[in-house]
């Protein structure tokens, strides 16, 4: 069975960034619906809720729960069907350790990965049109321009809309991935990481500077949506709509971003699906609790344990009352 690592639980402002990394670059191409509101509410009387799936072989049988890690406060995104799954099983997967010495290297790798030397500074790589664009979105998200100076592309994209996030009231502390972490460790279920913290920086942060910038440019050029876009994506998640999903967050990121986005979702979708086969050699029950990107289209984890042979199906357990 290949490696699993061990965690345990404690909710790190330190992990955030790492955790929602890549946010802007995911919804740089979505497209806002002017009607997601209505429909959020008329799906909610259906008792319609986040996607679930469920993977069965002759003995084991795996959740795979999809979330947005970024939410306001009072979201009703809790429904009986994901909960009766999470408290039949003993084991709960994330993505990441969340615990002191995760925290520990995530702020090592950002050093290492994130800040220029030598006397770079990002302002010097921008022309005078993006660095107005730069300007005006730390301006909008209350972030000192001075304070992006020195870090490159990825890193000031990924502050940057985390601040304007906060502002809008979307926190991490609210998301799914944190309140059933908590859940799993106050129940004792064992918990376990598909990802190493150096995974995220390898896969993001040491691509080159003009794949970086490209990514960077797209974000300060479309700041002004991105809390829209991200109202937009979680309408969609609270509802289940992963077709929407897929067309108007997966499809454009992957258009926009290849390189990073193959770094970030095929290529970890492809390891993480490998150890989890592994597990399933077993006779235990889990859950997954993975962003909704990793669960989505012909990459999605989803598509490939049907590849692999499993019985794989959408759960939505009507006879369950929310």
């Amino acid at each position: 069975m290949p490696m699993i690592i061990k965690t345990t639980h404690r909710s790190k402002a330190w992990l955030a960034l790492l955790l929602v990394g890549l946010v802007a670059v995911l919804l740089a191409g979505c497209r806002p619906g002017s009607n997601v509101q209505e429909k959020v509410a008329e799906a909610h009387k259906r008792y319609d809720g986040p996607a679930l799936w469920k993977v069965t072989d002759h003995d084991s049988a795996l959740f795979l729960f999809g979330t947005v890690h970024l939410l306001p406060d009072g979201t009703d995104w809790q429904r009986r069907d994901m909960q009766d799954a999470f408290d039949n099983v003993g084991t709960v997967f994330f993505e990441t350790p969340d615990d002191d010495k995760a925290a520990l290297k995530t702020s090592i790798l950002q050093r290492q990965y994130g800040l220029y030397d030598s006397g770079e500074r990002l302002r010097d790589k921008l022309d005078v049109a993006n660095l107005n664009r730069l300007t005006a979105a730390a301006h909008n998200a209350d972030v000192p321009l001075a304070r992006l100076e020195s870090f490159k592309p990825w890193l000031a994209a990924d502050i940057l809309s985390i601040a304007a996030a906060d502002k809008a009231g979307l926190k991490y502390t609210n998301s799914a991935d944190s309140y059933l972490r908590a859940k799993a460790k106050a129940a004792g279920k064992s918990i376990y990481s598909l990802d190493t913290i150096e995974t995220y920086f390898e896969a993001v942060a040491s691509h080159p500077e003009d794949e970086q910038m490209r990514a960077f440019v797209q974000t300060i050029k479309t700041f002004d949506t991105l809390i829209a876009n991200t109202k937009t994506v979680n309408g969609a998640w609270l509802i289940g709509d992963v077709d929407r999903l897929e067309k108007d967050m997966m499809i454009p990121a992957q258009s926009q971003s290849p390189e990073i986005y193959a770094a970030l979702f095929t290529t970890r979708n492809a390891k993480w699906v490998k150890v989890l086969d592994g597990f399933m050699d077993g006779d235990n029950n889990a859950m997954v609790v993975v962003g909704i990107g990793h669960l989505i289209g012909n990459d999605g984890l989803p598509t490939r344990f049907e590849d692999l042979g499993y019985t794989v199906e959408r759960v939505q357990r009507f006879d369950l009352p929310n």
